[in-house]
Parts: structure tokens; sequence; C-alpha cells
């Protein structure tokens, strides 16, 4: 089996920019193919050959594949260049040479090409290889750097679609920090009304607490998530007790809702103090500073339900 990184070449193989077949065949064997196995990157070099196959589906699956695809451009042969549109849609990694920069398409003129000479002195064939291992450590260094057009292009729609993504969270946070902040300072009104003996009317909220446990969007650490999700269970506890306490005064049972009033209290603590390590989190967020958890968190109702990850693994 082998197991050596795929550098497939795009190029003519028949007569074409005044150089027949063989020419062509030289050019790849003497040139191209010895740039690349002889880098020291580990590289098998190829370029297509003739089989009993649907050529094009053939071409498009070595387009694909492979890690890295030289593209020789000399002469803008129509079916390299189409090549060349198909693999910068598919991939990155793709380097361009020609016998003369005049063969670069327009749209490519930003893009770096290698240039070389059919015939060439022992220096100048010493150049071209240099210059194709330099683009080949330069990939082996930075694998996704953009390096077309389509790459380019891409590479600014996900640099929006992260913008949006992370105005988006912002907005979330923001949400979750206004609901900490509500509740924190709820608990004293509620307390109050409570130890009065006034039917509390409001209530505890945690519509922003619930979308964050439900969606996660942004990873937080396992002691964090903790604290969130006993927030939770602490607004359903209370807004339980409320409307239980609320029917308790109609029923003249005075000293239960001051026992509700003081064991609510306590909870004010959990929420000033997420209300503090979530303002912290927003801010670094917002600046880019925020080093999410490398894994997520998955919390998990069972240890019998870890056997089912296992098995994913």
């Amino acid at each position: 089996m082998n197991d050596k990184k795929k550098c497939f070449v795009i190029m003519p193989f028949s007569k074409a920019y005044s150089l027949a077949k063989e020419q062509w065949t030289e050019i790849f064997e003497y040139k191209i193919k010895l740039a690349v196995e002889e880098s020291g990157f580990g590289y098998k070099c190829e370029r297509y050959e003739l089989r009993r196959a649907n050529i094009t589906k053939a071409i498009l699956n070595e387009l694909n594949n492979a890690h890295v695809v030289i593209a020789d451009l000399t002469g803008k042969n129509p079916n390299v260049l189409w090549e060349l549109g198909v693999r910068h849609t598919l991939s990155k990694r793709t380097i361009l040479i020609a016998q003369d920069k005049k063969f670069l398409p327009s749209d490519l003129k930003d893009y770096p090409i290698v240039v070389y000479k059919y015939k060439q002195t022992p220096a100048e064939v010493d150049k071209f290889k240099r210059e194709v291992k330099d683009k080949l450590e330069d990939i082996e260094r930075e694998p996704e750097n953009p390096d077309s057009p389509v790459a380019d292009f891409l590479e600014n729609k996900n640099i929006d679609i992260l913008a949006y993504e992370k105005a988006a969270n912002l907005r979330k946070l923001d949400a979750l920090l206004s609901e900490l902040s509500f509740n924190g300072n709820e608990i004293d009104n509620i307390a109050k009304e409570l130890a009065e003996g006034t039917p509390p009317l409001s209530r505890l909220q945690n519509t922003c607490i619930k979308l964050f446990l439900s969606t996660r969007y942004i990873n937080i650490t396992a002691k964090l998530l903790d604290g969130i999700s006993l927030c939770d269970r602490i607004v359903d506890g209370i807004n339980q007790q409320l409307d239980f306490s609320h029917q308790s005064l109609i029923m003249e049972l005075e000293e239960l809702p001051k026992n509700i009033a003081k064991s609510i209290l306590p909870a004010k603590d959990n929420f000033v103090s997420l209300l503090h390590l979530f303002a912290k989190i927003r801010t670094d967020y917002a600046n880019d500073n925020y080093q999410e958890p490398k894994e997520p968190i998955i919390k998990l109702a069972s240890p019998e339900h870890e056997k089912y990850l296992k098995m994913t693994e």
C-alpha cells in the first residue's frame, strides 16, 4: 500500500504550443516529476494516463483527492484551464507553472507562478526544482492558505459568516447578562414582598439560560456549565414555590411565605456570580480573546450512556 501524498499534474499531453506529445512527456518526467519527488516531502507525482474509464470522471476524482495539484498553463490549453478551475473550486494547494508569464490568465495575475523553459541549463533546472520545493514547503507549513480567487472568495465569505455569527452570539450573551442581572435584583424584591405578606406577582426568568443550555452557542468549561444548569433549576424551583406561596397567602398560612423569602435569598449569589463570569466571557469574546475549551462538554444523564460515545470513536 502506497501511503505517499499525491501530487497530480494537469498539463497538455498531446501536441500543443509547438511541442509534440513526446516533449510534454519529457517535461513531466524530467522536470516536474523530478522536482516534486526530489523535494523531500514524500510526494508521488502523477499525471492522467488514458485508461478504459470515463476520462472526465477520472480526472475530477484526481483533482478532488490529490493533496497538491500542479497546473502547467503553457499555451493556455482549454482543458488545463478548465481542470484548474475545477481544482480551485474543490480544494486549495495548487501550484501554477508555465514557460512564460504571458500564459497566466488575467484573473490569476496576482498569484505566483513558477516559470521554466523547455530547454534549460543545469543551473536553470536547479532553480526550477528549488522554486517547486519552496512552493511545496509553503503548502506543508500552511496547507489551508488560500491560493486562488475561489479560495479567497470563500475565505472572505467565511469571514462574513463568522462575523455574523459572532454578532448574533454577542446579542445572546447580552440578553443572558440582562436576565442574570434581572434575577439577582428580582430576588430582593420578591423576598421583600413575601416578608411583608404581599402576594408576589413577579417571577424569575430563565429564557436565555435555557437557550444557552439547549444551543451552547459558545463552549464553556464543565464547571461553568454546571453553574448555569444549577441556576436554571433554581429559577424553576423558586417560581414553583412562588406559585404555591401565592395560594398560601390567600389561605392565610402566614409563616410559609416568610420561610420561602429566607430560602431564596442565598440563590442571589448564584446569579451574581454567573453575571461576573459571563461578563468577562462577553468582553473576551467581543475582543477575540476568548479561548473556548478544545472539547465540547457532553452532559450525560446516566453513566451507562458513556458506552454509546465510545462506540462512535
